[in-house]
């Protein structure tokens, strides 16, 4: 009864460890998408923040308790933050976990990719054309050499044979 058990909680847990191993498709872009919205509307309310901090501190300066002006607007713009940060740290996770999982499924069809054998044969056909190529240029090279030593040598030649 306990083997049972253990057997059930193992593929449990093996069935909630392939939940979690999802391929990344237009779901996850999707969510990247939105996140980076929130992203931006959070970056604009931290911006309002600032401004506000700003604006305050530069009333506090007309006030007789400067000071007292001037901790009590940090303080508001702390709050503030304080709120936008705790909507931020989530949805950084997430979008941290959105990233692996986009990057582990990419680095998983790069890795097919290069065990593939028609791939495979590919590389090997393009480096055998590679090789035959330089070969080709060398016996090219090797071929323009002889051409201008001939070249000098039929110019001795035509030095000797010409009359005038």
């Amino acid at each position: 009864m306990s083997y049972y058990r253990i057997s059930l909680g193992v593929i449990f847990t093996s069935l909630s460890l392939l939940t979690t191993v999802v391929l990344a498709g237009p779901a996850e872009m999707a969510e990247l998408a939105e996140i980076e919205k929130s992203q931006n509307n959070l970056n604009l309310q931290k911006d309002w923040a600032k401004y506000r901090l700003e604006k305050k501190q530069h009333d506090c300066y007309d006030q007789f308790f400067t000071t007292r002006c001037l901790d009590k607007a940090r303080l508001e713009h702390r709050q503030e933050i304080k709120e936008v940060r705790a909507q931020e740290i989530p949805m950084r996770e997430r979008e941290r976990v959105l990233k692996a999982i986009i990057k582990d499924e990419q680095d998983e069809q790069r890795i097919k990719e290069r065990n593939d054998p028609a791939k495979a044969k590919q590389r090997a056909d393009n480096v055998k054309d590679y090789e035959q190529k330089q070969l080709d240029q060398a016996k090219r090279e090797q071929d323009l050499v002889k051409k201008r030593a001939d070249s000098e040598k039929r110019a001795q030649e035509n030095k000797k044979a010409n009359p005038l």
